[in-house]
């Protein structure tokens, strides 16, 4: 794997039957968009839908265009839990994690499956397309960032490459492997249980790849319906998880100084009238200070 690069992509054809594949979703309000996620599943894979408590409900897969199993859960448990609690009932020896506002693409689980026979037990990414076609790319963790000035063009990827992050938006990875690692942290809620996940897989060795011409089309942030108190719960839950994560391998950031530049964020984004930044930067002032109180959840309270 020289230079970060590992061959100039694999076969389309699997190696591997595509009945082995587990295909795990995780739900809240996703109604509108996990239709076209679930028609963009093989037929032949098992498809599990753990919906975190919804308040919509699960009367939504009665009307998808293929059978899937759904795990309706009475409260809302996290992404990285429900995603466990998905793992440990599936059928397949291997998994894929797919966002319910991400969709396969034509021959992208064929090729991610090609690329679990050339290279072992690995983290496997598809590369992650906006919805107009641009590449959706993140190379570094929140430990170890990567600025975008430094990270490679579409146009300079020749073939499959080692990442140092895997987007939990769509991986597919055996679920030994996967179980074997732990699963993903629960005391995570919401965002960067993923950078975790992957700095526990580089720990132990195990290679994240990103699979070239295996692409997931993936409108983020629909997942769930958008609102400005919205905005303000995500961003107040992925400061609490960063905080967590950050101390958890001991990185912990100043609190004074994370404090200061939030507050001017707030102020700023207040004075250009720009109410989504405004509840960007609330809500991750508000993460801040709730991590400063002994024992408080990643989570809602």
């Amino acid at each position: 794997m020289k230079g970060g690069e590992v061959s100039e992509g694999t076969a389309a054809e699997p190696a591997i039957d595509l009945a082995s594949v587990s295909v795990v979703f995780v739900t809240y309000n996703s109604h509108a968009v996990i239709g076209r996620a679930v028609a963009s599943v093989p037929a032949a894979c098992d498809v599990i839908i753990v919906d975190n408590a919804s308040p919509a409900g699960t009367d939504f897969a009665a009307r998808l265009p293929r059978p899937v199993r759904v795990l309706a859960q009475p409260r809302n448990l996290g992404f990285g839990a429900a995603c466990n609690l998905g793992a440990r009932s599936a059928q397949g020896r291997l998994l894929l994690f797919l966002n319910p506002d991400a969709a396969l693409e034509d021959g992208a689980l064929e090729r991610l499956l090609a690329a679990v026979s050339a290279y072992g037990p690995a983290l496997l990414m598809p590369s992650i397309l906006a919805e107009d076609g641009r590449l959706m790319r993140k190379e570094g963790s929140i430990l170890e960032p990567v600025p975008r000035a430094r990270r490679l063009s579409a146009q300079e990827i020749a073939g499959d490459y080692c990442t140092r992050f895997v987007h939990g938006a769509a991986f597919l990875v055996e679920k030994d492997v996967f179980l074997d690692l732990g699963g993903f942290d629960e005391a995570i809620f919401l965002y960067h249980e993923d950078d975790d996940l992957g700095l526990r897989a580089l720990a132990r060795h195990i290679p994240i790849i990103v699979v070239r011409d295996a692409q997931v089309r993936h409108a983020g942030g629909k997942s769930s319906t958008p609102a400005l108190s919205q905005t303000f719960r995500i961003n107040r839950w992925k400061m609490r998880s960063e905080i967590y994560v950050r101390r958890k391998y001991h990185r912990a950031p100043s609190f004074a100084a994370t404090c200061l530049k939030l507050a001017g964020g707030v102020a700023l984004a207040a004075l250009t009238l720009n109410a989504h930044r405004v509840m960007i930067r609330a809500g991750k002032l508000a993460g801040l200070l709730d991590m400063q109180r002994p024992g408080m959840r990643t989570g809602p309270d």
